[in-house]
């Protein structure tokens, strides 16, 4: 079985990255059903149609926009057009038979506050457009030259329906014709192989050639790498670039741009194209702290779309196995149904190469973190998909315990199998706050079963330490952690799902003692509301030096002790004494270690779980 290569950033492993995107792109490009642009196109969202008639003359302006599931409002629905997206900056960049509002019509609402930009911008595309008229030589280009010559902006409020839509993208259709003036044969061959980009932007003929380091051809090479990148959560909202150089002290051997690394520009079309692809899609992309996770395979779109179900299944698994849950917009019933049953194996832990559609295809993942106007690589992997199924299972057997006992505890709110997401949400107060390193260690820790980083349960316990909550998913990621680094030690100790009375580890016993002293509390005051409870003064010194403030919990679990009915201090003395019998305090040690505050806190979780669930069959034999 193929084992997992680990990449450390460099340059020849972005070489490698680049290559499998733009073989992605070339696999996209071959199938009709993928929303992939072609050489000199983009996928742009269009939100209204200006359409003309034959002479040029406006006959009205169109709302296009769609209802989209999940949406209050219309939104503009994605199209293919000529040339690629805006790039920022503060000069003028006009697109060619599209652009915003400010461009197309000069105008971009009445909070517009530089109008005489705006104006010069629809100038600027204005006299693009009239430079190539007689080199087009198409009588729907011709329209659009003589509405563009003759439009006043100040007529734009007689014919906009929603002021909203100065905030969308146009095109131009001719009246009577059923497809776009982009999209007319004559104007699009003319665009891809005489007008083109590099002319459009004013840009010279001649290229420099060179050997291109993704397809090994002497090709022209890409002084820019376009088009850009979007998707990427918190970077640039006009897009980002994968690689890119500015400054002198980042060239090499007098190139400069794009030619430090050089790629030919059909290859660089091709990469940017496949990594917008992933982005663009649910069903390839999942967010972690900063960074923006992408995964495909080394497959036909069919076939990676099902990889892509089982993938998403097991990193984002549903709160339970209901079908509607399953985290994939789009399946037919037979990938529904296998979905289904592969999750019900994970859990069990016994998933195997089998169960999957496509073991041994080849699959990656790609992490990008945002970095100003580039993007960083925070990650990067390699392997068989049934090698990464099988770490993700063992993942998930490393994190299963007994879920947390709730009042209704038929409906459990707790998820069986917790997704990396939702652990690293429990690092932080808010997810924008998780640490980007440790986001990316615990990724990588999970693919290649390696021990869990020790940031994760410090991260954890300071945020145990700050709210109080002992909850199912922090106590989860705990026990995994404590389960690799006892294999990393080769310990033969066994964390088990559910308390364990015969663990004698120091921070386990005394989270059960401490456990007690805190249920012993609840049961006395049931009902009624304290300002501070054991657990709210207490928990921070008991969980890391419990030989201070024991003895002291000690006697308050006495006054409360006398409070209780007789048969339940009789449960509750022999409980505690069964939990001291085993506590050694010659070698308690003072202060607990990350590891032992690890134990506490499990211990702590196991014996107060199980309370409610010895409660719950007292309550069944009396009923």
């Amino acid at each position: 079985m193929e084992s997992w290569k680990f990449l450390h950033f460099n340059k020849l492993y972005i070489e490698m990255i680049l290559q499998e995107l733009a073989k992605l792109y070339d696999r996209l490009s071959d199938d009709p059903d993928a929303e992939v642009p072609g050489r000199g196109t983009s996928i742009q969202n269009i939100g209204f149609r200006i359409t003309l008639d034959e002479e040029g003359t406006l006959v009205g302006i169109d709302d296009i926009r769609s209802v989209q599931k999940g949406k209050s409002s219309l939104v503009s629905i994605p199209m293919q057009v000529l040339g690629g997206g805006k790039s920022s900056g503060s000069g003028f960049n006009a697109s060619f038979l599209w652009d915003n509002c400010g461009y197309l019509l000069g105008f971009k609402g009445n909070g517009d506050e530089n109008p005489g930009r705006t104006r010069k911008a629809f100038e600027a595309l204005r006299d693009k457009h009239l430079q190539f008229e007689e080199q087009i030589s198409h009588p729907a280009f011709s329209a659009v030259c003589r509405f563009l010559e003759q439009w006043n902006p100040d007529k734009i409020l007689g014919y906009l329906n929603d002021e909203k839509l100065c905030l969308c993208n146009g095109i131009f259709r001719i009246q009577g014709n059923s497809r776009h003036v982009h999209e007319l044969s004559e104007i699009r061959d003319w665009w891809l192989k005489q007008g083109g980009m590099e002319l459009w932007k004013g840009e010279g003929e001649d290229q420099e050639t060179g050997m291109c380091l993704v397809s090994g051809r002497i090709a022209p090479l890409a002084l820019l790498h376009e088009p850009v990148i979007k998707g990427v959560r918190n970077a640039q909202m006009s897009g980002a670039k994968l690689v890119s150089y500015n400054c002198a002290s980042f060239l090499s051997y007098g190139k400069e741009k794009g030619f430090n690394a050089p790629v030919s520009e059909d290859r660089a079309f091709a990469y940017c194209c496949g990594l917008n692809y992933l982005l663009s899609r649910q069903e390839t992309r999942i967010f972690m702290g900063d960074a923006t996770m992408v995964f495909w395979a080394d497959a036909p779109v069919a076939e990676m779309n099902a990889i892509m179900a089982e993938f998403m299944a097991g990193m984002v698994p549903p709160h339970d196995f209901s079908p509607n849950a399953v985290p994939v917009s789009a399946m037919d019933e037979n990938v529904l149904q296998k979905t289904h049953a592969l999750l019900k194996k994970m859990v069990q832990g016994k998933l195997g190469y089998d169960d999957l559609s496509y073991g041994d295809a080849r699959f990656f993942i790609l992490g990008l973190s945002p970095n100003s106007t580039r993007l960083a690589v925070r990650l990067w992997y390699e392997s068989s998909f049934g090698v990464i199924m099988e770490a993700l299972q063992s993942h998930y057997r490393d994190m299963q315990l007994q879920r947390q006992w709730t009042e209704d505890n038929s409906r459990h709110p707790e998820p069986l199998l917790p997704s990396p997401y939702a652990v690293l949400r429990e690092t932080a107060r808010e997810m924008k706050d998780v640490s980007p390193l440790l986001t990316g260690a615990y990724i990588k820790s999970i693919f290649l079963n390696n021990p869990y980083p020790d940031s994760l349960p410090l991260s954890i316990l300071r945020r145990i330490k700050a709210d109080r909550k002992i909850s199912y998913i922090r106590c989860a990621a705990l026990k995994a952690w404590l389960v690799r680094r006892q294999k990393k030690h080769f310990q033969q100790q066994t964390i088990t799902p559910m308390l364990d009375i015969e663990n004698k580890q120091p921070g386990y016993l005394q989270g059960r003692l401490f456990a007690v002293y805190v249920k012993t509390q609840e049961d006395v005051f049931k009902g009624r509301t304290l300002n501070t409870t054991i657990r709210d003064s207490y928990y921070a010194s008991a969980s890391t030096s419990p030989c201070f403030v024991m003895s002291r919990l000690a006697r308050l679990y006495s006054q409360h002790l006398g409070k209780l009915s007789y048969r339940e201090k009789i449960a509750r003395e022999e409980l505690v004494q069964e939990i001291q019998d085993k506590v050694d305090i010659a070698t308690l040690p003072k202060f607990l270690d990350l590891e032992q505050q690890a134990y506490f806190n499990l211990g702590y979780y196991h014996q107060i779980n199980d309370f409610c669930k010895k409660k719950e069959s007292i309550q069944t034999e009396e009923q």
